[in-house]
């Protein structure tokens, strides 16, 4: 698989299609907010409907494999994208943009959790479960902070988990609603609850640094449609819409 280069960029596909004619989109929970205003600026263009259905990677993947239909798929990890790709469900995919993991705590932050080392105190902590890129990313994350923090830190910190979720967005969620005292999310995540959660970062040399493919269904009934809604990410727009909403683009 290639990562999207600033050099090269999939060209827009010239033409209009008809009013009936619409697509059905798979995409990883994180990207929520950024395909949504993709998916409007795509109807606006092309006078079509555009589908979305938000979960965690896994569960779409899932979805696809017992027959659910779509015609793009948008995974937060590589792994997803990989199984459909070997079982004949995507043709190609492409890599359009990277994120990274930060943990957030509730606004009034009644747990005065004010870096990383604070989550070996009495917290409840929350990510999504393992099966969901983000909770793996968040365990990779944990296991690479023993290099600053000591060996044990992982596993002393993943007892503190009270809820394993099933998308990011759930992580997210419980954190904002003060059910949690923090929880692993992506930075994409963080702003889009502004005002609702505050932000720890991680420190670099620790953090992860995910990355987002994208691919039509072999199955798609609309596969030129579908691909000018890739073209249209992969975009100069697309790109400036995925970096509104926090996400690294280019290598």
């Amino acid at each position: 698989m290639r990562f999207l280069s600033v050099l090269l960029l999939v060209a827009l596909t010239a033409g209009c299609t008809s009013g009936g004619d619409g697509i059905t989109v798979f995409a990883a929970a994180s990207l929520t907010e950024a395909f949504q205003e993709l998916a409007q600026e795509f109807e606006a263009q092309h006078g079509i409907k555009v589908e979305l259905n938000f979960a965690g990677s896994n569960t779409l993947r899932v979805q696809i494999e017992q027959g659910a239909y779509a015609d793009i798929f948008a995974s937060a990890n590589e792994e997803h994208m990989c199984a459909l790709l070997r079982q004949g469900y995507v043709d190609e995919s492409i890599a359009f943009a990277k994120n990274r993991l930060v943990i957030v705590v509730p606004e009034s932050n009644p747990a005065n959790i004010k870096n990383v080392e604070d989550l070996r105190g009495d917290v409840k902590l929350v990510i999504a479960n393992e099966a969901v890129p983000a909770g793996k990313y968040a365990i990779e994350a944990l296991f690479n902070l023993e290099a600053l923090y000591g060996a044990g830190f992982a596993e002393e910190v993943l007892s503190r988990v009270v809820s394993q979720e099933d998308s990011v967005k759930g992580v997210l969620s419980k954190v904002a609603l003060g059910e949690a005292d923090a929880g692993f999310v992506y930075a994409t995540d963080a702003l889009a609850a502004r005002g609702k959660v505050r932000v720890i970062e991680l420190p670099p040399e620790a953090n992860v640094s995910p990355r987002y493919y994208v691919g039509v269904l072999s199955h798609s009934k609309n596969k030129e449609l579908a691909q000018e809604f890739i073209n249209f990410l992969l975009s100069s727009r697309g790109r400036e819409i995925l970096q509104k909403h926090g996400f690294e683009v280019g290598q």
